[in-house]
């Protein structure tokens, strides 16, 4: 009997080892192998070239390839740092019984519902320097005197791509944070204030050290997420100005599309791939830590 619930249980199984050999692990094998090549469109008819690891020994002489991770990596952390802390912010105010709780919640997870693309191209039309709403509003609060081209000059760029990112997914942390938060036991903040803890206090010691795995999770979500940031950063500004604001996922597929650059386009992503994986280790290796401590 236990053998025909084994054997079924490796029936029910195989369609999914299938499916992850298939569409996961095949992929990343021809990628890795590809990127080992010297292999373009325009010489495809020609064959291709075995070039071992000159592809990713040219990384460090591409310039390009260094602007991009430079501006992912800086994009990454102050993105993610301020979705975390507002996200913190609207999960604590959507986590108390104040009326219209239900219409908040609502509101809050109306960004997160709008495609990317959508919202890509929406902050482009209110960044505009001739009618966007952002540059009326700052000149009608006597914050700026001339409208400013924010998708023109890079710094700008730079702040308005993070804007809109933040805008778009801090809903997505507050969700999480919140699932935490309601985990929380009441009973806890009402034995601290008895002891005489302060609200501030309350949330160092009691709150944050409970939903700290779920926020470290919450984070690594993200980070994965922005570290592979390419539907904002195209409708937004394509890259620009100058590729001032391309991403590593934007100037991978601009290699391999665009520039029909094939072997050295599968270098950039099994680099994005690696470096994605080294993320991902780092944060559940400070998982588990916490966890043990718990």
């Amino acid at each position: 009997m236990q053998k025909q619930k084994a054997k079924m249980g490796y029936i029910f199984i195989i369609p999914s080892i299938v499916l992850v050999l298939v569409f996961i692990v095949y992929p990343v094998i021809n990628t890795i192998n590809m990127s080992l090549y010297d292999l373009r469109i325009q010489t495809l008819a020609e064959g291709k070239k075995f070039v071992g690891f000159d592809n990713y020994i040219k990384l460090f002489s591409d310039k390009t390839f260094i602007e991009s991770l430079k501006f992912t990596l800086m994009f990454t952390v102050v993105a993610v740092t301020l979705e975390t802390l507002i996200g913190m912010i609207f999960a604590l105010i959507m986590n108390k019984a104040i009326p219209g709780q239900g219409i908040i919640r609502t509101a809050v997870l109306v960004p997160w519902a709008i495609p990317t693309i959508v919202s890509g191209l929406m902050w482009q039309f209110m960044y505009s320097d001739q009618y966007g709403i952002i540059n009326l509003i700052l000149s009608k609060l006597h914050l700026i005197q001339d409208y400013i081209p924010w998708l023109i000059e890079k710094n700008t760029a730079i702040i308005a791509v993070i804007i809109a990112d933040v805008w778009k997914t801090t809903p997505y942390m507050s969700l999480l944070i919140l699932s935490g938060l309601q985990t929380v036991p009441e009973s806890l903040y009402e034995a601290a204030s008895l002891d005489g803890a302060n609200k501030i206090q309350r949330f160092f010691r009691i709150t944050l050290p409970i939903i700290k795995p779920v926020v470290v999770v919450a984070i690594l979500f993200r980070v994965l997420a922005t570290f592979r940031i390419y539907d904002l950063v195209v409708a937004l500004t394509s890259g620009g100005p100058a590729d001032g604001t391309q991403s590593l996922s934007l100037y991978t597929i601009k290699t391999y599309f665009n520039f029909g650059n094939l072997g050295y386009g599968a270098t950039l992503a099994v680099v994005t791939f690696i470096i994605s994986l080294l993320i991902s280790f780092l944060f559940m290796d400070a998982l588990k830590t916490k966890m043990e401590k718990v």
